[in-house]
């Protein structure tokens, strides 16, 4: 509120409109507005406070928060930088690592392929044995037979050992076959498990070799985290000094002190800005205390 606004608003009040309410959130609303500026302001003015005593204090406070923010922000670039090549280092050897055991568990795969399919065809080979078992039997229960009506040395009797002889000799070839191949699935099984054990001990040479890395990055991001939260702090701790420096300079608007005249002059706009607020509470603070006498 400016001046002609608050005689308007003096007329206004004599008419009986005195919106006292509306006055009151008007100062709250622009003491507000007013901190904010001179908070503002001593962000921008704080530099050209060094010789000023009132200030010096504050000045001195907020370089040495600053110098200690710097080291603190130096430090993490330095962890950050540290930490991201120790997360290169890791995923190179986890790559390289997994590479390999992708490797040995195809070979490892193709092992087991075999294995089934020799167990499919020992499958095959156990039925034909017992379809071979099944003639046989029923061979020699005719050969029976013929015995026992005396056809004696005839051409079927003969014709059906000549048969058995044949199915036996397939019998004893199935066995064979069968003991083969389950001697193939126990090489192939041990071979499978040689694979077993060199990805063991690969999973443990992986951990072995990125454990103490996993650890590094976890301590050096927990300090990156540390140094971050202690240049929070900091610029909480500085924003109470830049408030101080602003509401000084706030208080001094109409000082004759050349020194603080000089710091003024250099933020023309922002001062302008303050004066402005600080007359317009003002004015409203005279209304709303008017209304309520």
């Amino acid at each position: 509120m400016n001046a002609l606004g608050f005689f308007l608003r003096r007329i206004a009040w004599q008419f009986g409109i005195k919106r006292e309410r509306a006055r009151w959130g008007a100062v709250n609303r622009e003491t507000q507005i007013l901190s904010e500026a001179e908070d503002l302001l001593g962000r921008l003015a704080w530099r050209d406070c060094e010789h000023i005593e009132e200030l010096t204090g504050e000045y001195w406070q907020i370089r040495d928060i600053d110098e200690q923010q710097e080291a603190l922000r130096a430090q993490i670039e330095e962890k950050t930088d540290r930490n991201e090549d120790l997360k290169d280092k890791l995923d190179d050897i986890q790559a390289d690592i997994e590479e390999e055991l992708t490797g040995l568990r195809e070979k490892k795969a193709e092992l087991m392929n075999s294995a089934l399919e020799v167990m499919t065809e020992i499958e095959e080979i156990k039925e034909w044995k017992e379809q071979t078992k099944k003639k046989f039997m029923n061979l020699k229960a005719k050969l029976a037979v013929l015995q026992k009506h005396g056809v004696g040395e005839g051409a079927e009797e003969q014709r059906t050992r000549e048969l058995m002889a044949e199915h036996k000799a397939a019998f004893e070839k199935d066995l064979k076959d069968i003991a083969e191949k389950t001697d193939r699935i126990s090489s192939l099984e041990e071979e499978a498990g040689q694979y077993d054990a060199k990805i063991g001990g690969l999973r443990q040479k992986m951990k072995d070799d990125t454990t103490e890395l996993s650890g590094e990055i976890s301590r050096l991001s927990k300090q990156i985290a540390e140094n971050s939260a202690k240049i929070g702090a900091l610029e909480t701790a500085k924003g109470e000094f830049y408030f101080q420096v602003g509401h000084y300079l706030s208080d001094n608007i109409e000082t004759r002190d050349p020194q603080l005249r000089q710091v003024l002059s250099k933020h023309r706009s922002m001062v302008s800005r303050i004066t402005y607020f600080r007359r317009s509470i003002s004015y409203n603070q005279r209304l709303a205390r008017r209304g309520h006498g």
